[in-house]
Order: C-alpha cells, then sequence, then structure tokens
C-alpha cells in the first residue's frame, strides 16, 4: 500500500494530508474536496506505520462518517474493523458504554430523544402538581439543553418552578437509567473531569484525532477533542467558516479561534480550490460572504470556465413559482433525458415545502422530501414497538421503562427506584423485579401499587402466552393488546384539543398492525418468529435509503443540504421575509452573517446551473402580500444575473387568461 500523494492531490491538498503529526488546521472551502483529502490523510497514516485502532475521526452525520470509513476501505484495500470514524454522539456514546457505571448508571441504559424528552418533561411537571398547559415544552427543552450544555446558567431571578423542574428531570432520567441527547457529549465530559485515569485510557489509544466540519463543532464538543488531544497535540481540524449555520443548536464557529488559542504551534492549510462549481456560481458565493467581516479570508476558483449566468426569476405569486419550478424541471427532464436527481430545490424555512411538493406531486414528479422524520421513529409506533419488544422479551429493561407508565398508570419515580434497587439486590430483570414486589409482604410497597403492578405483570405474561402458544395470528394480537391498554383514549388525552391529530397518530398504530398482517401473509416468513420481525422493523430504512431516492428530485431546507451537491439547484422564495428570516433577525440582529452563510450554502450546493426565484407576491395566512428580493441579492454583481423581467414574464394563470381571450375572440369572428 503506498501513494503518490502528489499525483493524487493538488498541492494544498497534498500538504494536509502528508502533515501527520503536530495541530493541523484546515480551512476547506465548499467543494474543495476536503473528503478526499482526509481520506487520503488516513490512508498515509497507516501508510507510515499508524495503528488504525489509534486513529479517530470524527464528524456530524452516520452518513458521512459512514462514507468516509468506505472511502478509506475502498482506497487501502483493508478491512479496518478497529478504525473509528464516526459521529461526536456515537463517540460519547460509546464512552458511557463503558464506563457510565462510574457516575452510577447501569451499562444497558437508554437515549430519550426529543419525544422521549418532552415526554418524561410532562410527566414531571405533572408530578409536581404544575400545570401542563402552562408551559412551552419547546421553549423548556431548549432551556433545559442550554442549562445542561452550559450555554446558559440559571440567573439569580430564575423561575423557582423552572429550577425545581430541571433537577427533577435530571432525577427522572437516572432512575430510568436514561440518557437524553445532550448527556452523550456532556456526561464523558464528566467522566473525564471526575476520573481523569478513564481521559488517560482514551489518550493512550487515541494518538491522532481528525475533526470533520469543524465550524459545527459546540463548545462542549470542541473541549472533548480538545481534553483527547492535549498532550499528543495530533489533533486536525478541517472546517469553514463560512458554512456555520448551526448557531441554533450550539455550534460556533469561533472554536476555530480557540483552537488557534490552545494549539498555538499549529499549521495552516487554506483549500480553495473548487472542484464542483462553475465560475458564475463561485463568484456569486465570494462577493456575498465577503460582506461578513468576521471570518477568514479565503476566495474559491476553479479552472472549469465560467459556465451559464445564474438566473433570477420573478413568478406572479407562490403558486405561480412552484408550478414555474415544476414545468420547468419536467421539462429538461424530457428534453434533456436527464434524471431527476440532478435537481435539488432549496428552501429556507419548512412552510415553503408543501405548495412545492404539491404541484410535483400533480405532475407526476417523484420527490424525496429531506428531514420527515421515520415512520419507526415516530412515538407513538416506538411505544407499541417497545410492548412488543418486552412482551417477547421481559428482560429488556430499556423497552420496559419506556412503556411502564404509557398510558399512565401511577408508577412513579420512587417506586421506579425501589423497583431498581430490588433489580440489583437480587442481580434480575427489572420485570423480575416488579414481579417480586407485587408479591412482597415486607410492608414496602402500598397495596393499592401491588395490585398496579400485578396487573402489568399479568398483562405482559398473557400476551407472551398468546404470542408463543396460540395458533392466533400475530396481528389479531396486537390489535387487541392496543385496545386492551387503551392507547386511542392515551392518545385522545394527550391532545385533548386536537383530533385530528389524534386519528393521525392511531391511523399509524393500525398501518403497523397491517404491516405485520402482511408480513404474516408472506409465505417466506411462515416460520419465522415474533423477534424475526422485531429485527427486521428495527433494520427498516437504514440499509440504502439513498438508493430508493436516487431517481427523485431532493426538496429541502437550505439547512439540510449542507454537505449535499446537484448539477441543477432551485432557490425559492429568496425574499426578505424567509432569508434573512425576519425573526432570527429580529431576535438577535447579529444573525444576519449567519443568514448570509446560509444563503451562501445554499449557493454552493449548484454544479452547473443556479436558479434563484424571487415572487413578486406571497400568501400569508389568506391575502396575497407584496413581497421584497432578498437584500443578499444586492450584493451579488448583477452581470452575474440572467434576470427574467416580470413585465415581460407571463405567470401561468396570465397565460390561461390570454388562451380564453384569443379563443373567445376566434369564436366571435367565427360568428
Amino acid at each position: 500500500m503506498r501513494f503518490n500523494l502528489e499525483k493524487e492531490l493538488n498541492p494544498e491538498q497534498c500538504k494536509a494530508a502528508s502533515t501527520l503529526h503536530g495541530p493541523l488546521l484546515v480551512i476547506a472551502g465548499a467543494g474543495s474536496g476536503k473528503t478526499r483529502m482526509l481520506t487520503f490523510r488516513i490512508a498515509h497514516m497507516l501508510e507510515k506505520g499508524i495503528d488504525e485502532h489509534a486513529i479517530l475521526a470524527l464528524t456530524f452525520t452516520n452518513k458521512a462518517a459512514k462514507e468516509m470509513g468506505q472511502r478509506v476501505r475502498a482506497l487501502t484495500g483493508m478491512p479496518l474493523k478497529k478504525l473509528t470514524t464516526t459521529t461526536f454522539h456515537s463517540f460519547g456514546m460509546g464512552v458511557l458504554k463503558q464506563y457510565i457505571q462510574h457516575l452510577g448508571f447501569k451499562n444497558n441504559f437508554t437515549v430519550y430523544d426529543t419525544n422521549d424528552r418532552k415526554a418524561l418533561m410532562k410527566e414531571v411537571i405533572q408530578n409536581l402538581d404544575y400545570v401542563v398547559e402552562s408551559f412551552d415544552l419547546f421553549e423548556l427543552s431548549s432551556l433545559f439543553s442550554d442549562i445542561k450544555t452550559k450555554r446558559k446558567v440559571f440567573g439569580p431571578n430564575a423561575s423557582e418552578k423552572i429550577r425545581n423542574l430541571y433537577y427533577e428531570y435530571e432525577k427522572h432520567l437516572k432512575a430510568y437509567n436514561a440518557v437524553d441527547f445532550d448527556d452523550l457529549i456532556m456526561k464523558p465530559l464528566e467522566l473525564f473531569d471526575k476520573h481523569p485515569e478513564i481521559l488517560d485510557e482514551l489518550r493512550a489509544r487515541y494518538s491522532h484525532i481528525l475533526v470533520d466540519e469543524f465550524q459545527d463543532t459546540s463548545l462542549s464538543q470542541y473541549r472533548m477533542v480538545e481534553l483527547l488531544a492535549q498532550e499528543s497535540r495530533n489533533l486536525c481540524v478541517v472546517g469553514d467558516d463560512d458554512q456555520s449555520i448551526y448557531s441554533w443548536r450550539g455550534a460556533n464557529y469561533e472554536n476555530l479561534v480557540m483552537f488557534e488559542r490552545d494549539f498555538p504551534e499549529r499549521m495552516e492549510v487554506k483549500l480553495e480550490r473548487n472542484y464542483r462549481s462553475t465560475g458564475n456560481i463561485l463568484e456569486a458565493a465570494n462577493r456575498l460572504i465577503v460582506n461578513n467581516q468576521m471570518r477568514k479570508d479565503k476566495k474559491l476558483w476553479t479552472d472549469s470556465g465560467k459556465g451559464s449566468s445564474i438566473r433570477l426569476i420573478h413568478p406572479a405569486h407562490d403558486e405561480d413559482e412552484a408550478a414555474t419550478i415544476a414545468d420547468e424541471i419536467l421539462m429538461i427532464h424530457k428534453k434533456e433525458d436527464r434524471p431527476f436527481s440532478d435537481f435539488g430545490v432549496l428552501v429556507r424555512t419548512n412552510s415553503l415545502i408543501a405548495i412545492l411538493e404539491t404541484k410535483f406531486t400533480e405532475r407526476g414528479i417523484p420527490t424525496q422530501v429531506t428531514g420527515g422524520q421515520s415512520f419507526f421513529d415516530r412515538k407513538e409506533i416506538r411505544d407499541i414497538v417497545s410492548y412488543l419488544k418486552v412482551i417477547a422479551n421481559q428482560d429488556d429493561d430499556i423497552n420496559l421503562l419506556r412503556i411502564i407508565n404509557t398510558p399512565r398508570r401511577g408508577i412513579g419515580r420512587t417506586t421506579l427506584e425501589k423497583m431498581r434497587k430490588v433489580a440489583d439486590d437480587h442481580t434480575c430483570s427489572l420485570f423480575s423485579a416488579l414481579t417480586l414486589m407485587s408479591i412482597s409482604t415486607d410492608g414496602q410497597v402500598k397495596e393499592a401499587m401491588k395490585r398496579t403492578l400485578k396487573r402489568f405483570a399479568d398483562l405482559i405474561e398473557e400476551y407472551h402466552y398468546q404470542l408463543f402458544n396460540t395458533n392466533t395470528q400475530r396481528n389479531m394480537i396486537l390489535r387487541t393488546l392496543v385496545q386492551e391498554i387503551g392507547y386511542k383514549q392515551h392518545i385522545e388525552s394527550e391532545h385533548p384539543d386536537n383530533e385530528a391529530f389524534a386519528a393521525y397518530k392511531m391511523k399509524g398504530v393500525n398501518m403497523l398492525c397491517d404491516m405485520l398482517a402482511r408480513w404474516e401473509r408472506n409465505p417466506e416468513n411462515r416460520n419465522a418468529s415474533i423477534f424475526d420481525y422485531l429485527n427486521r422493523i428495527s433494520l427498516a430504512g437504514k440499509e440504502n435509503p439513498e438508493e430508493e431516492d436516487a431517481g427523485k428530485i431532493a426538496l429541502m431546507t437550505i439547512h439540510a443540504s449542507k454537505g449535499l451537491e446537484f448539477d441543477t439547484v432551485y432557490l425559492a422564495g429568496v425574499e426578505d421575509q424567509y432569508i434573512p428570516h425576519a425573526r432570527a433577525i429580529e431576535e438577535n440582529p447579529a444573525s444576519l452573517d449567519e443568514e448570509r452563510r446560509l444563503f451562501y450554502v445554499a449557493i454552493t450546493r449548484a454544479r452547473r446551473a443556479l436558479i434563484i426565484s424571487s415572487c413578486e407576491k406571497r400568501k400569508r395566512g389568506f391575502e396575497l402580500v407584496t413581497s421584497i428580493p432578498s437584500r443578499f441579492l444586492e450584493e451579488i454583481p448583477k452581470e452575474l444575473f440572467d434576470e427574467v423581467d416580470p413585465n415581460k414574464q407571463l405567470s401561468s394563470d396570465e397565460v390561461s387568461d390570454k388562451l380564453r381571450l384569443l379563443k373567445e375572440r376566434l369564436a366571435a369572428r367565427n360568428n
């Protein structure tokens, strides 16, 4: 395995890939081949004798981490089973799986997602006899995240109620042997602080650390890698401050400055040659982003030519905008025989997606809307699947904790703490512990609670018997279970003012039962067990999602488009209310720079063609309101645009009207 880096990479990429020791800062502009550089850098490390076990490569999405690992393995031809290419949160989870017992948790902890977190907050609010409706759970969740990650602190005038809620929330997490998403970063840091020997172990293992998309790291994530690399000093960070667009979730592009402070001996390399876009697209991006003052100086360039001008269109209104984009894509698809996957349609906010998706659907254009929730990630589906898992395997503590109080049975934190102690004392599962508690005679458990626990244990035992010892169709058993636990009533009580939403959730539960029925009818599954089905749905949607979407238009927010590229990009809704977003600017005038970075990211997704749409009017509520083109368009030289004059551009309605008038005139002439 030998690589000629000078032949494979450009001079700047080569310099970055061949610098293996000491701190390295790589400023990598959009489309500058940073993934290729990182791949060769890791391969070069292995070639120079650095053990794969000692390399830790961190990035921000599972897809990016998987792709990096695959590319290194393809390049080297080695299996590299001990090479760690992962996300920050997956790395944190791995640390916790190994060491969380030092913080008083069991190693088979569960991770609470956003829905679980809000459900727990609601439970804590009820346990403290507060009124659930008096709290905004979204804002409360954001505040708890800020407090936990130290972006905010409780001030002297902070509400006592909010303090109580936060501390009870933390106690409940521990009682449920659960952590939330923030804990995957913060608890490893707590371990490093309280048990420096653990930090020493990890430092000894990972001698070379790489961080991709460094501008998206939070202060806590930076602290994690800074601690790990403090002694070896072999930390390579790759990022672009011009693409820092995630401040709302804690990302801090000023980490570049902190890296320079903490590693003054660093080497710095800039990757400015762009391999993605045409010259005109890059010139527009460069002229836009230079208006941000706090940034690393860089200028993207290409030797692939200027390409076509950027088209700027002014549809009459949002319906016309969606129809124009849909019709144009359909025409290009047919005329040039180009796949729909060549096209990306990007918007600033989710609210602009629906009308575009509708027009695409009307025209039969296959569309992939990115960012939607997976069916199997929906709370109601996870609830019912958790019931199936516990019925099949009563020792499944993680799923037991999810369902034991869903629907509510009055089994609170105190009972759960007792249950966990019984489980620890008897070295048994939580289900065995609650069964022991339901028949205990030591007076530790009240009679009413013993009856509650026994009813729950009997429910699980009865359905276990039905699943494994009767010939009843399993989908019918599941339907009966849903009815017996009163799940429909539970959903309705959770959403008392929204019958339609409750009905939507129950429709999903019925779909799950129907899916199980179809699986049972498949002759290939005649001898399969319920475990086979549960394993199958655990993998649902995770095999090759990219292949499934290969023939579809990508319709997404600009945030979701980060890291992607398309031959042709349509930017819809490029108006001042949307980009820059009015609410973002209102809440913090300093966010104008981030809005500009967001527009920069959108522009640099395009390879060959960029079409920007700014409507004359847009529907807000039930009325059409005059729109103002985004102020960012004024920062791009006019000569880069091929602007369609709105006075000469006819909307689809106007075309229809003109055709109707022409027909009327012809009819009158014939008469």
